[in-house]
């Protein structure tokens, strides 16, 4: 005789029914979440949609949770870097308005809407309280996501001045480069760089490649100065260009965009790698990511270039200090990304109807009575029969193929999803 039971109805029976999405609510309704994170020095919090309201609120409670309830320090965005080096600084009260940094430290318009303002606000608020440990927020993506690398090099340009002048002119070389293809619209930037002869790809890839050994071969002389964090972020954003360097060079020589693209994850876990002890002090990291990113298993095994998300990485290198928490829905509205328009050239976010949980997803084995459910995978696992049964999750407006039980270790279900105010309200650059 056997306790063993579906899916369905453990989650039923011990999913965690929450029924308030406001950020401001009282916690203790997410006590089970401290099950599920343990000690794991990084939890990755998904989302099977950009830019879904709902989303952004489970986030942010969870979030709040984390920081007030588990000590964690740091909020990992997949944000550019480079870009979002000024979500660091207003955060410790640097200038500016909430929906100017939004806009500038976060890539592909996810940071414009009002969930993600309130979340930076509390953020900046709270470490303006005295005596409180501070709260750090970082991008851990690619320069302007997949762009071209020259906002990295701008970063990179005033530091080499100061530390080695005798780099400038590989530098110069790099940059000539780059603005030849560069372009504020990030698909415009990468086709023009696919326009590019060998021999310019060539040039700056071999640009990039000495001034990345020129960095290294000074780091243990500049921290012997007192420079270490200075050079350390220097040779990161050098770091992000040389990623998406080989990103567009993967593509232009034939590479599917779908497995070149990992060069983002593989930049991204990086990232949180050295956001962990960045400063000495054992550093706890909440990152926010797409459900695609965060998934701790290979998308893909097959061939000689296996599609690696960012959690595939963290997983391998952290085991079980790392906790990949799913977040998706089953009824409501989902968002789809049309064609560049000139008023939006990065393209238009639609609100789309999402279509219902398959019969193998773990989207159907969610009860929808509740606002939204956490369930955690890592407790079920030993007591369900039909685990490896759940093979799909929602990607958007479809569903992506994945051994779900061993991509996720809990799921944060949303019984009715709609598009935030950017996608909903045409004003703000969305279209119903």
């Amino acid at each position: 005789m056997t306790n063993r039971r579906t899916v369905r109805t453990w989650i039923r029976d011990h999913g965690s029914a929450l029924n308030t999405l406001n950020f401001e609510a009282p916690l203790d309704d997410l006590e089970p979440l401290r099950d599920v994170v343990g000690d794991a020095r990084v939890v990755a919090l998904g989302e099977s949609s950009h830019h879904i309201r709902e989303f952004y609120q489970v986030r942010h409670r969870m979030l709040r949770f984390l920081v007030e309830r588990c000590g964690f320090q740091v909020y990992a965005l997949e944000a550019p870097f480079t870009q979002g080096q000024i979500l660091e600084k207003w955060v410790r009260g640097g200038p500016g308005t909430v929906e100017q940094v939004a806009e500038t430290g976060i890539a592909m318009s996810l940071g414009q809407c009002r969930q993600m303002y309130e979340v930076l606000t509390w953020m900046r608020q709270r470490n303006e309280k005295p005596g409180g440990p501070s709260l750090r927020c970082a991008g851990t993506d690619l320069p302007g996501a997949f762009g071209s690398p020259l906002p990295a090099l701008e970063a990179l340009a005033g530091y080499l001045s100061r530390a080695c002048p005798g780099a400038l002119p590989a530098l110069e070389t790099a940059f000539k480069v780059t603005r030849s293809f560069h372009d504020p619209v990030t698909m415009r930037a990468f086709a023009r760089y696919q326009e590019l002869g060998p021999g310019e790809r060539d040039t700056l890839t071999s640009a990039l490649s000495e001034l990345t050994a020129v960095m290294r071969r000074l780091t243990f002389v500049q921290r012997s100065r007192g420079h270490g964090a200075e050079h350390q972020t220097a040779l990161w954003h050098l770091r992000g260009a040389w990623y998406l360097d080989q990103l567009h060079r993967a593509t232009a020589t034939g590479e599917s965009f779908e497995v070149a693209s990992t060069f983002r994850d593989v930049y991204m876990a990086e990232s949180v790698l050295r956001l962990l002890d960045g400063d000495g002090s054992g550093q706890r990291v909440v990152l926010a990511a797409h459900n695609w990113h965060i998934q701790r298993t290979p998308a893909a095994e097959d061939g000689e270039s296996p599609l690696l998300p960012a959690g595939a990485h963290l997983a391998a290198a952290l085991g079980d200090d790392y906790r990949a928490i799913g977040v998706t829905s089953s009824h409501g509205r989902t968002t789809t990304v049309g064609e560049p328009t000139p008023e939006r050239p990065e393209g238009t976010w639609y609100d789309a109807p999402l279509p219902p949980p398959t019969g193998h997803s773990i989207e159907a084995a969610f009860p929808t009575d509740a606002l939204w459910t956490l369930a955690n995978l890592r407790a079920a696992r030993s007591q369900v029969e039909d685990a490896e049964a759940v093979r799909q999750s929602r990607m958007a407006d479809y569903f992506l193929n994945l051994p779900v039980f061993d991509a996720f270790d809990a799921i944060a279900h949303v019984s009715h999803t709609t598009g935030s105010d950017y996608v909903t309200d045409p004003g703000a650059g969305g279209v119903r």
